[in-house]
């Protein structure tokens, strides 16, 4: 295929039709368990601070609070930032929420732990993205972990070899429907998707790219960050494989 920049479509991406299609599978037993992993993966110290960035809709964020946590949660979305906060409001816990770009954080030394999940790194340019993973060194206290959650870039190889070079995901929401095609940069080792939402018989396009990375590849990465130590796993803190759905990260600062 022939490179192309990276480029996202945010309020398209994440608007209402994200609710429609996204919003039923993210349950709250789903996040309970994903936070359940976050502490194990990524050495959460009891009653530690903690950095959500980007936190969405606080559905990770506000569980951690729950658990005794200090939390600052950060997003670009105010949309997103009112429904974490109503969340909060109805669990009854507190959660520092800011409006913020990831570009733009500029914490020092403020955090036990940082967190990134849900594939939200990797769809700037290379520069950008380097200076982001520095922000998130940054602001960890010296012994402070980052843990980044990512899809492995093996993940859609077999079905963009069997499907002309592309990858096609469907999700259904009754009579409305979501398809998610995807082209793979293998020169610059990005995931070009072009996302279609049918939708009350409306049909909206928004486009996205997200960053693949190999294991030594972050790594570099880590360790040019600043980072003392990384090592990668697959999303139950294995052996990253092949066959891993994920690739994760832990970073120590």
């Amino acid at each position: 295929m022939e490179s192309k920049k990276p480029h996202v479509d945010w309020e398209s991406l994440f608007g209402a039709d994200y609710d429609h299609f996204d919003l039923p599978d993210l349950t709250p037993e789903l996040s309970a368990g994903e936070v359940d992993r976050m502490v194990e993966l990524g050495r959460f110290t009891p009653g530690g601070t903690v950095l959500d960035a980007p936190c969405g809709h606080g559905r990770h964020a506000n569980i951690l609070a729950s658990r005794g946590y200090t939390v600052v949660g950060i997003d670009r979305y105010e949309r997103f930032l009112g429904m974490a906060a109503e969340e909060a409001g109805r669990m009854g816990v507190r959660v520092d929420y800011r409006h913020l770009d990831l570009r733009e954080m500029d914490f020092e030394a403020e955090f036990d732990m940082a967190v990134s999940w849900y594939s939200s790194f990797g769809y700037f340019d290379d520069e950008t993205d380097r200076d982001i993973l520095r922000r998130y060194r940054r602001a960890l206290r010296p012994g402070g972990t980052f843990l980044l959650d990512m899809h492995s870039p093996y993940r859609h190889i077999p079905s963009v070899l069997a499907n002309h070079e592309m990858h096609v995901d469907v999700l259904r929401r009754g009579p409305d429907m979501a398809i998610d095609i995807q082209e793979l940069d293998a020169e610059n080792s990005r995931y070009f998707s072009e996302k279609l939402t049918i939708r009350n018989d409306v049909v909206t396009r928004a486009r996205y790219s997200v960053r693949m990375f190999t294991a030594p590849e972050i790594l570099e990465w880590f360790r040019t960050a600043g980072f003392s130590d990384a090592k990668v796993m697959d999303e139950n803190g294995g052996t990253f494989t092949v066959s891993s759905k994920r690739l994760t990260v832990l970073g120590t600062a």
